[in-house]
């Protein structure tokens, strides 16, 4: 896979505008707060893989309520694996 693309600043805009915490979101999606964190600073960091950190943008993406190809562009083309 190559090096995952998205809007990163959208995601955080839209949980700040909510009045959504970073440990209360990670808390939603099962994941640390720290790779909710390392999703809205667009780093690659505790991640074990471009996959999974693809498939967690995705359901934060949906937990905001915002469309995929909002977040992620050309994500039609891509896939988890």
């Amino acid at each position: 896979m190559e090096k995952l693309e998205y809007n990163f600043n959208l995601l955080k805009q839209k949980r700040i505008e909510r009045g959504i915490s970073t440990l209360d979101i990670a808390n939603e999606l099962c994941l640390a707060e720290r790779q909710i964190l390392s999703i809205e600073e667009n780093k690659s960091q505790h991640f074990p893989s471009p996959s999974l950190k693809l498939v967690c943008v995705r359901k934060y993406a949906k937990a905001l309520g915002l469309r995929i190809s909002e977040v992620i562009p050309h994500s039609e083309e891509m896939s988890p694996n």
